[in-house]
């Protein structure tokens, strides 16, 4: 894979105690191969110890055979070796280079986004430490060692990022946190199908600094507004398109970050959008917006330089949303008391809401909301919480190689857990670890799909939230309003073959249907 590459010119008279593979050397294959291999003209070819067999570093052994170094002496080294061979090319760096290198710095940025789009990663971590700087990024929901870089490269690589951002702080702080967001603009153009980065710098010890690149990708309109595509029931539409049809109500979606619920809102929008043929004004405050949604008013909450100034920004883009005459209304996330606070006030004033929330499960939601400092004749009005949906993603299997499983090739407990949600042995796929054509070499897998659960709330079920009685609403929710975990859910994918157990169960928790009684 290609990360790096920019060569410049080699007409320079080159110094024997430089490697030949430098920027500007006789042998300069660009920063990807200089993060595995360095070569002397005295025949010292020094190779990262894991990185022996790489492909990269056999074409170069080939390559510098054949250009008349047939003596070469192989030295598996450290990468921090590594970055010794190049210190005193970079100290010849003249000062007049700087600008050249912050342009060639962010085409770096973007080459490795770029790559990694390909791959649909929804997060890249740069992690520089002391010694070295490591690269990952989350592919399918796990993460994946991608480099390992000389610490001064990566410390390089996230001031470029940030120098690119259209919403930032002042001015970059290697010691203080801090957070970005790059779109595309007139000067920048972001790699195809990706519509803006995410950035979120976190110091780390001993000088170190870590970066995190959220990767928001775009959609067709016919996708923006079909839920059903990310792995929703048809149990699960219809009950979407009952909360759509309430006047007025808060909606709110809960899981952990990363597991789509920004995907979900926007598509949610875009639908009662369509459904009423754009004759419908909505305003949306978001920090930043995440997504595009044509038809919809997005107001961004940005440059807030503390949690405090943020909440109070925040705040404000609600009260303003509230003053300009939406007939729904979505927020990014209700994050405090004030904004949950704001989001029932737009409720009892005639609004639908939606929006999301930090939360386990639905049941979770409104004692969630309790420790908000909602109050209880708000929080327990089934006509203003109309709405709890939870979710996850989840890895699912490719249908042209998952593979079947034995009895014999599970564990006990496995076996145990799989009987008691009774779920034939035959019925189990499992990932294929070499992949195949179709889901790449390796793989297995082909994305990921929603696993959710919904609570459409009645008088019963809030009289039991009203005294704090959890296990109680939730029988009620399974018993007496035809509620479907998701555990339940997950169990029907597994059933399906299309989600590996091992990873479901990672996910979502124990394959243990509720009691129902």
């Amino acid at each position: 894979m290609k990360f790096f590459g920019l060569a410049e010119s080699r007409d320079q008279e080159w110094d024997p105690n430089i490697p030949m593979t430098a920027e500007g050397g006789p042998f300069d294959r660009g920063n990807g191969l200089r993060q595995l291999a360095a070569f002397f003209a005295d025949g010292r070819f020094f190779v990262s110890k894991s990185h022996t067999n790489n492909p990269l570093v056999l074409s170069l052994m080939s390559e510098v055979r054949l250009s008349g170094y047939p003596d070469i002496r192989i030295e598996p080294v450290d990468i921090t070796r590594l970055q010794m061979c190049y210190e005193s090319a970079n100290a010849v760096r003249s000062s007049g280079r700087a600008g050249r290198d912050d342009v060639r710095m962010r085409r770096e940025v973007l080459s490795l986004v770029g790559e990694l789009s390909k791959r649909r990663a929804s997060d890249i971590h740069i992690v520089v430490g002391e010694q070295s700087c490591v690269v990952r990024a989350r592919i399918d929901g796990l993460m994946t060692h991608i480099a390992e870089w000389p610490p001064e490269f990566g410390h390089g690589f996230c001031a470029a990022a940030f120098t690119m951002a259209d919403a930032s702080d002042v001015n970059y702080q290697p010691y203080e946190y801090q957070g970005a967001r790059v779109s595309n603009r007139k000067d920048l153009q972001l790699p195809e199908g990706v519509i803006s980065l995410r950035l979120q710098f976190n110091p780390t010890t001993f000088g170190g600094r870590a970066m995190i690149v959220r990767i928001l990708y775009s959609s067709d309109q016919k996708q923006a507004a079909d839920l059903a595509q990310l792995g929703f029931t048809p149990e699960h539409m219809e009950d979407f398109e009952t909360l759509r049809a309430k006047p007025f109500g808060i909606n709110i979606v809960a899981g952990p970050t990363g597991h789509g619920k920004s995907t979900t809102l926007q598509r949610n929008i875009t639908s009662i959008l369509q459904e009423h043929n754009y004759n419908i004004a909505i305003y949306t405050v978001e920090d930043p917006p995440e997504y595009p949604i044509p038809g919809a008013v997005q107001m961004p909450v940005v440059n807030a330089s503390s949690s405090a100034e943020r909440a109070e920004e925040f705040s404000k883009a609600i009260s303003a949303a509230l003053r300009s005459n939406p007939d729904r209304i979505m927020i990014g996330e209700v994050r405090d008391a004030a904004s949950a606070q704001l989001s029932f006030e737009a409720a009892m004033t005639g609004h639908q809401v939606w929006t999301t929330l930090h939360s386990n499960d639905a049941m979770t939601i409104p004692f969630r909301l309790r420790d908000l400092h909602v109050d209880d004749y708000k929080l327990c009005d089934p006509t203003l919480l109309t709405g709890l949906i939870s979710q996850r993603l989840v890895r699912k299997l490719c249908p042209h190689c998952a593979l079947t499983t034995a009895e014999e090739d599970l564990s006990f407990h496995l076996l145990s857990r799989l009987q008691a949600a009774n779920i034939p042995t035959e019925r189990i796929r499992r990932q294929n670890p070499k992949g195949c054509t179709r889901c790449g070499v390796g793989n297995g897998y082909i994305g990921r799909t929603v696993i959710a659960e919904i609570i459409m709330p009645d008088v019963g079920f809030m009289e039991h939230v009203m005294n704090n009685r959890k296990l109680d609403a939730e029988r009620y929710w399974l018993t007496q309003l035809g509620g479907r975990s998701m555990t339940e859910h997950m169990i029907d994918r597994v059933m399906a073959g299309e989600v590996d157990p091992l990873d479901a169960e990672r996910i979502v928790g124990p394959l243990i249907p509720p009691r129902r009684d």
